[in-house]
């Protein structure tokens, strides 16, 4: 008397083990791809970028007139500008750019000089910036932080890169 055996039970855990093999192998070749789009080192500026704060006041109307000279050895394209509305707080995260009524252009967060893709403030140029608070639940500044950038080619592609490293920190009289 023959014993009928059962390989279904076989054909099915290899069924398995091949599918969980193919899934790790294209996983793993997805993953490989996806590097590729990745930058391996963070975009910096040049060390010699650097601005500095000439004037910074009130006028009438609660208007905020800031002047800033670049005085650094490359030219740059704008600045993000962040205010402290009190003497206790540490960190700047007033974003003052969506005040500008007057020295450059609203981008997203920062105010640019000239124009997109182009670094248009050189060396030793000055520009005088006034911003609205008036209508703006800000109240008084205290402090503002100031964060220079520039546009920079990396592989031939035009980079709008923020210098953390030159970042100035002004009190408001």
């Amino acid at each position: 008397m023959k014993i009928k055996k059962n390989k279904k039970g076989i054909s099915i855990m290899i069924g398995y083990v091949l599918l969980i093999t193919f899934a790790v192998i294209m996983g793993s070749l997805v993953y490989q791809w996806m590097k590729t789009y990745v930058p391996k080192d963070a975009l910096n500026c040049p060390d010699g970028v650097s601005i500095f704060v000439e004037d910074a006041h009130y006028e009438e109307g609660n208007l905020l007139n800031v002047t800033i000279r670049n005085n650094g050895r490359f030219d740059i394209a704008g600045y993000f500008i962040h205010a402290t509305n009190s003497s206790e707080q540490k960190l700047a995260i007033i974003d003052l750019s969506q005040n500008l009524i007057k020295g450059g252009t609203k981008v997203s967060n920062a105010v640019i000089f000239d124009s997109l893709n182009k670094n248009s403030m050189k060396p030793n140029d000055k520009i005088k910036n006034i911003f609205n608070l008036s209508s703006s639940e800000i109240g008084k500044v205290y402090s503002i932080e100031i964060t220079p950038v520039r546009f920079q080619e990396e592989e031939n592609k035009i980079r709008f890169v923020s210098c953390k490293d030159a970042k100035i920190k002004e009190t408001i009289t």
